[in-house]
Order: structure tokens, then C-alpha cells, then sequence
């Protein structure tokens, strides 16, 4: 190799991690979390996967960081108090 092609590579050289992909079932076990509803957000592109075959795999990494993003915080309008068992439904008009 030339001392060209040693700076042409050396230059070009990107430094990147391999993401951990799984399977949509492995996944779900992994997280703890139901298998549906990570084949759902597969399906609708709301976490990033790959189709292999008949097969998707799921971006792990990218899933850990939707789930710490995606947090709900209840307000007290959103979370009403209940009164022996029952709950006021919020109606929206």
C-alpha cells in the first residue's frame, strides 16, 4: 500500500459502533416489553428496524433511547383524583 492510499484511508476512516439488532421477539424479551407492541411501532416506523428476509431486526440502542425520550409526566388535570372506585372520564369538546 502506498503512502497515499495509507492517508486516503486513514482520512476516510469512519469511526463508528455496530448497533445491537434483534428480532422483534428477542427484543420483547429483552425489555421486558410485549411482543405486539414492539411489532406495532416496527410496523408504523417509530423505532428503528431493518427487514431481513421475512425477518425485521430491531436497532436495541435506538429503542432504549425512544423508550428514556418518550417519558409522560401527569398533570393533575390529566390524572384525576377517583372517588371510591370511580374515575371522572375528561371530556373533550
Amino acid at each position: 500500500m502506498s503512502e497515499f492510499d495509507r492517508a486516503f484511508v486513514h482520512n476516510c476512516t469512519i469511526h463508528t459502533s455496530i448497533p445491537t439488532m434483534k428480532t422483534i421477539d428477542d427484543t420483547a424479551v429483552l425489555l421486558g416489553l410485549p411482543k405486539h407492541w414492539v411489532r406495532q411501532k416496527v410496523l408504523n416506523g417509530e423505532i428503528v428496524a431493518v427487514k431481513s428476509g421475512k425477518r425485521y431486526l430491531v436497532n436495541v440502542d435506538k429503542l432504549i433511547e425512544y423508550l428514556n425520550s418518550n417519558t409522560i409526566t401527569p398533570t393533575e388535570q390529566e390524572a384525576p383524583a377517583s372517588y371510591g372506585g370511580i374515575k371522572p372520564v375528561p371530556v373533550k369538546i
